[in-house]
């Protein structure tokens, strides 16, 4: 369902020629993919990366070699790095929505497939996985109504539809994946006004049920003992604050709900502060009306004026319902606990 792209080789008369180095690298180690040898490709790749950290097209192709020997947490965080470093890149948004969906981790995606589109507006690739992102949300909102209410034929009927939907646009995975034009590392600006090449699509897992309690990738948790327990005032202050945070959500009032975010606050996905502002203005006014409900929560201290709040979350609002697992990354500020970070398991 999902298309992952592949960069090939690109060469131009004009090339300076550390690029054509760097294309010819990336075209050796994507022969030796198709030939089935993900371990030799890699091992090439890292050893011009040692001298090249900054090859944007060799950075990607080491990525598609991670997915190729399923070392999926090591190819998000490739991705990942490469929409920081690179934010004018279409296609390492649409490969890290790819990972995302294969993990269960549909709203990630979402952010990641939104943020290629607000890079590349013509990327049809991206479209239609965000189209088929929307499809496995909505499966996984029925999926849940269901098991609510198990005698509504009516939900019974819809989810079928969209299960219907799912395995009609899963294609074969073919032997390597599908080629999709890069510009060499030397003019990464230069990417953002180049239409990329179709993909061929690679399947995504089945829409219900949904995973929802996967950790994030290259991610480890503080040791217990690594930092003090925290105190039963912080504890109320910190519950405090992640309630108010979901009451201004419900009531959408955005001046209280943006208040509740650290300055130093660094949105998933590779958004831009000022992009994720943009995105949550119109996602919390769009709807007539917004329940977000919090249970089930728990505090923890990750160390000095900093704690950590995970919880679940039912959202529910007049267009679509949700629930999944949330984490809050506090840090005490003067003007209380905000959060630093916010993501989904």
């Amino acid at each position: 369902m999902f298309s992952l792209c592949r960069i090939a080789a690109v060469a131009a008369a004009l090339v300076i020629a550390p690029a054509v180095l760097a294309a010819n690298v990336s075209s050796e180690a994507q022969t030796l993919i198709d030939q089935g040898k993900p371990a030799e490709a890699l091992k090439l790749l890292e050893t011009h990366l040692d001298k090249n950290p900054q090859d944007a097209e060799a950075r990607f192709t080491r990525g598609l070699v991670l997915v190729r020997m399923d070392r999926t947490d090591d190819a998000i965080q490739v991705f990942a790095d490469l929409t920081r470093d690179y934010p004018q890149l279409p296609e390492p948004y649409n490969n890290l929505a790819v990972l995302y969906a294969g993990q269960g981790n549909y709203e990630k995606a979402r952010d990641a497939l939104e943020a290629a589109l607000a890079t590349h507006p013509a990327y049809a690739t991206a479209h239609e996985n965000l189209g088929d992102i929307y499809a496995a949300l909505a499966g996984a909102a029925y999926n849940r109504a269901l098991q609510l209410d198990k005698a509504n034929q009516t939900l019974r009927h819809k989810l079928a539809l969209i299960n219907q939907l799912d395995s009609a646009a899963i294609e074969p995975v073919p032997a390597a994946p599908a080629v999709a034009a890069a510009v060499p590392a030397s003019q990464p600006a230069a990417a953002a006004t180049a239409a990329p090449a179709a993909a061929v699509p690679v399947p995504a897992p089945a829409v219900a049920p949904v995973a929802v309690d996967k950790p994030e990738p290259a991610r480890s948790e503080p040791a217990a003992s690594a930092v003090a327990p925290v105190s039963e005032s912080d504890r109320r202050a910190l519950l405090t604050a992640a309630e108010a945070w979901a009451a201004a959500w419900s009531k959408q009032d955005l001046s209280a709900y943006f208040a509740a975010y650290a300055d130093g606050f660094v949105p998933e996905g590779g958004l831009s502060r000022q992009a994720w502002e943009t995105q949550r203005r119109d996602r919390i006014s769009g709807p007539k009306e917004i329940r977000v409900e919090l249970s089930d929560l728990q505090v923890e201290s990750t160390g000095a004026d900093a704690a950590r709040v995970s919880f679940l979350q039912d959202y529910s609002s007049d267009t679509f319902s949700d629930s999944v697992r949330k984490v809050l990354d506090m840090t005490r500020t003067p003007g209380g606990w905000k959060i630093a970070r916010e993501y989904t398991r």
